[in-house]
């Protein structure tokens, strides 16, 4: 029996399973990736919330390091010896759409935060941009998403982290920790119990008594292959993004369709991203996209995610509702994750993430432990 079972093979739970680890416990990693790809994978990797200082200041604390945080971790995982490792991150900047008070605001929020900021019109970085004026952020960037994750499953295997595929049902708490049960008949027991499972978490929280403010969000992106060079930074406006790679390859995204569990793309969705491309770049106008992807956020109606123990439970913890800002806070919310588990001093107030605040069921937790 491991340790730590953590429900949910996406980004938080990778990045959680790290951070134990490295606290000398045994963790077992049950997801479905085939079924419910994680939505980290889908993702376009900007390593900083969409304008940002519209975020409460919980949001930033998750965020505000990422960049530093992901090298130490590619050099933790010995990422050097995957081929393009190299490319993976992308320290170009993020040129943000901004003007009048929202700019100031942004002045404000990144001298307090000590982030660098410049005036800085899109044309100065990119003369073919249809944008106008902005603030560039030159220490942010992007990470390649589908690369991480692979990066982070060959880590993980190599120090003893086991992976089990299968959906799960059901996490029927304990006196101590969770059983957790698959579809297929199979299960599981731990004393400690994570749920990061996305979208599905609200399904298997609410048994618990907890009715959280969760709900899938679809969104598609397009990926059009482009000489490198030509998008030098993240370049962010209102209507969407376009977000470059090291190879040359440029994303268009993205949308957003609340409520959508499905993760195919769809006729629709590519009209409305190639309509996006070419207002926000019109050079994209007469070029073909080479791939076109959706995935499925973990959406929240507030701007944090929920990270701590369950109510009412002994031993299960869940890091849920991510949304939009997954990849950017992972680092921070596993770690404080892990702290909380391991009993340890959080390295930031836990209480603004706390699931207390989430709205219980009609179900007493009490009778958990009665069945």
């Amino acid at each position: 029996m491991s340790d730590v079972l953590v429900v949910g093979g996406g980004i938080v739970g990778l990045l959680g399973a790290l951070e134990l680890t490295r606290r000398g416990r045994a963790v077992t990693i049950i997801d479905a990736p085939t079924q419910y790809p994680p939505a980290s994978w889908a993702g376009g990797g900007i390593l900083s919330p969409l304008y940002a200082w519209r975020y409460s200041d919980a949001m930033t604390r998750l965020s505000v390091d990422a960049f530093s945080r992901y090298q130490q971790i590619l050099g933790e995982c010995d990422a050097a010896r995957i081929p393009g490792y190299e490319a993976l991150l992308h320290s170009g900047g993020l040129w943000v759409e901004t003007g009048g008070d929202d700019a100031a605001r942004a002045r404000r929020w990144a001298e307090r935060w000590q982030i660098p900021v410049q005036s800085v019109s899109a044309s100065e970085r990119m003369p073919e941009s249809a944008a106008g004026a902005g603030l560039l952020f030159p220490s942010l960037g992007n990470i390649r998403n589908p690369g991480l994750l692979k990066v982070l499953r060959a880590h993980l295997q190599r120090v003893g982290v086991r992976f089990q595929s299968a959906m799960v049902s059901r996490v029927l708490p304990t006196r101590v920790g969770a059983e957790v049960l698959a579809a297929d008949g199979r299960k599981w027991q731990g004393d400690t119990v994570v749920v990061s499972a996305g979208h599905m978490a609200e399904q298997l929280l609410l048994p618990m008594g907890m009715a959280m403010p969760l709900f899938p969000a679809k969104g598609e992106m397009l990926l059009f292959r482009m000489k490198p060079g030509q998008v030098p930074a993240v370049m962010l406006t209102e209507k969407g993004y376009l977000i470059p790679r090291q190879d040359g390859s440029v994303l268009v995204g993205s949308t957003l369709r609340k409520g959508d569990n499905t993760s195919y793309p769809t006729v629709a969705g590519r009209y409305q991203l190639e309509r996006l491309a070419a207002s926000l770049w019109p050079a994209l106008a007469s070029c073909s996209p080479a791939f076109h992807w959706a995935g499925v956020r973990p959406g929240c109606e507030r701007d944090i995610p929920f990270i701590g123990p369950v109510p009412g439970t002994n031993g299960i913890f869940a890091a849920v509702g991510h949304y939009r800002n997954g990849l950017v806070s992972a680092p921070a919310s596993a770690e404080l994750l892990a702290q909380l588990i391991a009993g340890e001093p959080p390295f930031t107030d836990p209480e603004p993430y706390s699931l207390s605040s989430a709205s219980p069921s009609s179900r007493s937790s009490s009778s958990f432990f009665n069945r």
